[in-house]
């Protein structure tokens, strides 16, 4: 018993030993330190944004090391956000979650002190199709009764989006433009709040991700009238595009996470490395279909040509528009 008794004492401290010697060829392997990381969000709470966000951030720890909270802030129409990660310490601990509106098209048409060169996508997550949707007793049930309703009954249909020119706005300007029809927008601080004022009662349609309202729509709560994309949502196969309709509309979205581009690049590459691995995982995957994020990830450098043709095409779209010369 007492020969057992010293065995085991010394496989412990063989063991804790061999874990000793691990541990700075383990830490050495990671830039980031044990600091936690923070996913800044330009949006309000409970959009499709969010929604993703937090399956990377209750997935990655396991494979980056520290700590990943989510934080939203959805002030100055997302700029809040934008300019928080942008005065950050370069160090990789503080990350934007965006689409294109905070970054891309306020890079155009606000007052900023960077530029669209001034940011590195760490990776993406997944294209997003805008989509427009009501309650089930609205009397506006399908694209072609909106359309019919807001001809004969101008600036009365009540539109709620969030982020000004942005991926659930600037669908909305076009189709606008396309069609000739008038509604009243009103912004919102994101998905989540879009959704409820709709649900409420208090606006006719709202313009999310499909993420958003997937559950919804599933369970009877909502109707999607239609996708802004050059296919339907998987999330939301029932639903048709506007092409489908007749309403040649297509202007489907991104959602990156971003760097400044003065966090080193190898921190940048061990971030891509650990978010793509984490959301590879069994669990992520799980939690991907039961929110129905629709997550494909694609790396840092598919995200940044992708970054880059946006910049060009959104900045096309606003001149032909009038935002901008």
């Amino acid at each position: 018993m007492f020969l057992s008794k010293l065995k085991l004492k010394a496989t412990a401290a063989t063991a804790a030993a061999a874990m000793m010697a691990i541990a700075p060829t383990l830490g050495a392997a990671s830039p980031l330190g044990s600091d936690p990381l923070r996913l800044v969000i330009p949006f309000g709470p409970g959009g499709g944004s969010d929604i993703t966000a937090r399956v990377l951030s209750a997935t990655a720890p396991e494979f980056c090391g520290p700590r990943i909270d989510v934080v939203s802030m959805s002030g100055a129409a997302g700029l809040e956000a934008v300019n928080f990660v942008r005065n950050a310490e370069p160090n990789g601990h503080t990350l934007l979650v965006s689409d294109y509106g905070p970054i891309v098209t306020s890079g155009y048409i606000d007052d900023v002190d960077w530029s669209h060169d001034d940011w590195q996508p760490v990776m993406n997550f997944t294209e997003w199709q805008p989509t427009v949707y009501t309650r089930p007793d609205h009397h506006i049930q399908t694209i072609d009764d909106w359309m019919a309703y807001a001809e004969e009954n101008p600036d009365t249909v009540t539109f709620g989006h969030a982020s000004p020119l942005g991926i659930v706005h600037l669908p909305l300007i076009l189709l606008e433009e396309t069609t000739g029809i008038q509604n009243v927008h009103v912004p919102t601080s994101g998905g989540g709040e879009t959704r409820s004022l709709v649900m409420g009662g208090h606006i006719d349609l709202g313009m999310t991700l499909p993420a958003s309202i997937a559950p919804e729509v599933a369970s009877g709560e909502l109707t999607a009238l239609g996708v802004f994309s050059e296919e339907r949502a998987s999330q939301l196969p029932d639903t048709p595009t506007f092409r489908e309709s007749g309403y040649d509309v297509v202007l489907p979205a991104w959602l990156m996470i971003f760097a400044t581009t003065d966090v080193p690049a190898e921190t940048v590459e061990f971030l891509q490395d650990c978010f793509m691995e984490a959301l590879e995982s069994p669990t992520a995957q799980a939690m991907n279909d039961r929110v129905n994020a629709g997550i494909e990830p694609l790396n840092s450098e598919d995200a940044t040509t992708l970054y880059q043709n946006t910049v060009a095409s959104i900045g096309n779209i606003l001149r032909d528009i009038g935002e901008i010369e």
